[in-house]
């Protein structure tokens, strides 16, 4: 019950107007370990993690293929205790590494990780090179029926989820 509930306080983040929903997974990681996850989109793309429980942190790198908390080791990185939200620009070359971080003050962290493309709906916006927002052109016929179609599929696995 309380996994429907959740997915139903996640509504407003999928029923996004300037993104288009492309791909989501729910999971956990331990404390201190990472899982990965590789990003084939193209174009410019924003990941969203929310931490259920605990605390998980976002890693991606376009240069290796585990990006870790080490300098060297991730392009982008955001470890807030709570969202945790990156944009890969369409000029990353494909595929993206992307690392889930499980903070080691929690034994277990329980995460849902969204996938948008990023949609410019405002002609004058471009780059925001402060808030890193990065947007892409794109007519707003072509977002309606993937993101319906997203939508049924995922309500689809998290029923199929719940009767399991």
């Amino acid at each position: 019950m309380k996994i429907i509930f959740f997915n139903l306080l996640l509504l407003p983040c999928i029923l996004s107007l300037n993104d288009d929903l492309l791909h989501y997974v729910s999971d956990d990681v331990l404390g201190g370990s990472y899982k990965y996850y590789s990003l084939m989109y193209e174009g410019t793309i924003k990941i969203q993690l929310i931490s259920q429980t605990g605390d998980a942190d976002l890693y991606a790198s376009h240069t290796t293929t585990k990006p870790t908390y080490e300098p060297d080791h991730y392009n982008l990185q955001s470890t807030t205790c709570g969202e945790d939200i990156i944009v890969i620009p369409d000029s990353f070359k494909r595929p993206v590494s992307i690392g889930v971080y499980g903070h080691p003050s929690h034994e277990l962290s329980k995460y849902t990780l969204l996938v948008y493309e990023v949609i410019k709906t405002d002609e004058d916006t471009t780059y925001d090179q402060k808030t890193e927002n990065i947007y892409k052109d794109s007519d707003s016929k072509k977002k309606n029926l993937p993101f319906l179609i997203t939508l049924l599929r995922s309500i689809g696995d998290v029923l199929f989820e719940i009767l399991l």
